[in-house]
């Protein structure tokens, strides 16, 4: 199986070796051109330093007769020493000691002749010697090396009294090096890859180092991934540093506190809506029962108390239902014209003989006709779910205000009362479900602690948001706000 510690390895080592074989290419191709650049600057070097001799040579033979289509008296010339004792220079036809001239060889030579031309006779300069050519002045070959036409090398004119006798030059030296280059480039090779195979081994095991600081926190992240698959939500990965790793070892052990939390409040979401259904059903059965035993008369009394316990229990399913839906996504919108102001006057109207029994004074500062597109059974809703907040947990003789306002921003309901007021640590899950103030859980307090939950998805389905906070008048302040464009132009 592959694993990133392989693949680290893996890449590092042909990374190098890459790197080795272009590096080694590319050192070659570079040294022989050097070596051709550097032997074409000393072949003009040379070319230049034999046109006198040459021109000397040609003084000397009365022309190029001596050289025509006679290699032995070519080859000859790279073979001079120094002079005989008391031969000085003479002309082509001086004589031998046969009285016959010698057409072998060059005619008379001098000191510095001999100099210039055995430079040239040691076998390791073969390279120049054998790649020389002379060529008459109209450019026909006269002796050494065969030239191409079509890659001409460097050639220097031979010119005697101003007038140009011959030519001399190098055939293309081609893909061949001289020998000493040829050693050289082999070398600084060698150089090269001995170089580069201790950066293979420095690299591999720092490749090493890093494929197992790499993979350790990758194994410690699949086990944590694995147990959380498995339901293990109590799984953490300890977060050793603060590159890209660390950071998502630590959204894995955020992951991890979500879905646990998530867990507990499932569980506890179960736990809840079992106990809010199991009162109203466990008073009907206990209603019944009794009617049934004769204990109580079937009476008006018995008809209302029933009534209640059932709207009771169809009010809580229709608040779980409603929040389904908004968890799947299903919470259905309908948006039609309404007239906000009026439908805040007609809930505060609704539930006023509730607060006026317990003494509670309500302030309005209600902005005239706000036309909105939304939908109104779902305004209501939310609407009444904070003034029934309002009704079951503002003190007897208590205030209640409620403002509706319109500004370029926002539309803005503000629904805030006098108290008791809450904790910021109590505010902070007042919009969470089933979560109620008080410690008991008796329906005679407070609700089913879903009103606030569902206020919360109602404003978030029309774009809006809500939020709570302190009041400055002691209790309670909750704050709706609807974009601007929900108002109807």
């Amino acid at each position: 199986m592959k694993t990133i510690f392989s693949r680290i390895l893996l890449a590092q080592g042909v990374t190098v070796l890459l790197a080795l074989v272009v590096a080694t290419t590319i050192t070659r191709v570079n040294l022989s051109q050097s070596f051709k650049g550097f032997l074409e600057t000393q072949e003009r070097n040379i070319l230049q330093t034999l046109v006198p001799v040459f021109a000397d040579l040609y003084e000397s033979g009365e022309g190029w007769s001596f050289l025509r289509d006679n290699p032995r008296a070519w080859q000859k010339i790279w073979h001079l020493s120094h002079p005989e004792p008391g031969e000085e220079r003479r002309g082509r036809s001086s004589p031998n000691h046969g009285g016959q001239s010698d057409h072998s060889g060059p005619p008379g030579r001098r000191q510095s002749d001999f100099q210039l031309l055995r430079w040239m006779g040691p076998p390791e300069r073969g390279i120049f010697r054998d790649r020389l050519f002379l060529l008459d002045e109209n450019r026909n070959r006269i002796s050494g090396a065969a030239r191409e036409s079509g890659r001409p090398g460097p050639l220097e004119a031979i010119e005697v009294d101003g007038q140009v006798v011959g030519w001399i030059g190098f055939a293309p030296l081609g893909n061949v090096l001289p020998p000493d280059a040829d050693r050289f480039l082999a070398g600084q090779i060698r150089i090269t890859v001995v170089s580069f195979l201790i950066a293979l081994l420095v690299a591999v095991a720092l490749a090493y180092l890093l494929a197992r600081k790499v993979s350790r926190p990758v194994r410690q992240l699949g086990v944590a991934v694995k147990d959380l698959s498995r339901g293990n939500y109590g799984a953490r990965v300890a977060v050793e540093a603060g590159d890209e790793m660390g950071n998502l070892a630590g959204h894995v052990n955020q992951l991890a506190e979500s879905l646990e939390k998530s867990r507990t409040a499932r569980q506890r979401w179960m736990a809840d809506i079992a106990h809010e259904l199991r009162t109203p059903v466990a008073i009907l059965k206990g209603e019944v029962e009794a009617m049934a035993d004769g204990v109580r008369p079937a009476d008006e009394r018995m008809a209302v108390s029933l009534q209640e316990e059932i709207d009771q229990l169809s009010k809580l399913v229709d608040d779980l239902q409603t929040l389904a839906m908004s968890d799947a996504g299903a919470l259905n919108i309908q948006r039609e014209t309404m007239d906000f102001s009026g439908l805040v006057l007609r809930c505060v109207e609704s539930v006023g003989t509730r607060l006026a029994a317990r003494a509670i004074a309500v302030e309005l500062q209600v902005a005239d006709a706000i036309p909105i597109q939304a939908d109104q059974r779902r305004l209501r809703q939310l609407v009444l779910n904070l003034l029934e907040n309002c009704c079951r947990y503002v003190a007897r003789g208590g205030r209640v205000r409620v403002i509706l306002s319109q500004s370029r921003e926002a539309i803005r309901l503000t629904v805030e009362d006098s108290g008791p007021g809450l904790e910021d640590e109590q505010i902070e899950h007042l919009f969470e479900r089933f979560y109620r103030v008080e410690d008991s859980r008796s329906r005679s307090g407070g609700g089913s602690g879903l009103g606030l939950s569902i206020c919360k998805n109602i404003a978030e389905a029309h774009s809006g948001s809500i939020q709570a906070e302190a009041s400055t008048m002691g209790g309670l302040k909750i704050q709706v706000s609807f974009p601007a464009w929900m108002a109807e132009k």
